[in-house]
C-alpha cells in the first residue's frame, strides 16, 4: 500500500471515530443475518451433498433429492403445495 492510500485509510478511520460511526458499524456486525427470500438477499445454509446421478440422465428420485436439498438449505423456495422448508 502506498503512502497516499495509507493516508486515505487513516483519514477514513478518523472520520468514523470523530463522527461516532464506529459504534454503528459494530452494531451492524453483531446483527443476526436474515434468511433470503424471493424479494431480498440474505444468508442461506449450505445445501446437503447430493450424490451424482448414476446414469447419463438423473432419475426422478435423484432430481427430487437435489430439489429437497436446495429447499432445505433455503436456496430454493418450497412448492406452494408443500409443507417442506
Amino acid at each position: 500500500m502506498n503512502a497516499a492510500a495509507l493516508n486515505n485509510v487513516f483519514a477514513d478511520i478518523s472520520y468514523f471515530r470523530n463522527n461516532k460511526r464506529i459504534d454503528d458499524i459494530s452494531k451492524a456486525a453483531d446483527a443476526a443475518p436474515s434468511m433470503a427470500t424471493a424479494d431480498k438477499a440474505g444468508t442461506v445454509k449450505m445445501a446437503a451433498n447430493v450424490a451424482e446421478a448414476d446414469g447419463e440422465a438423473p432419475t426422478a428420485a435423484e432430481f427430487k433429492a437435489l430439489l429437497d436439498a436446495l429447499i432445505a438449505a433455503g436456496i430454493m423456495a418450497a412448492p406452494s403445495n408443500s409443507s417442506q422448508g
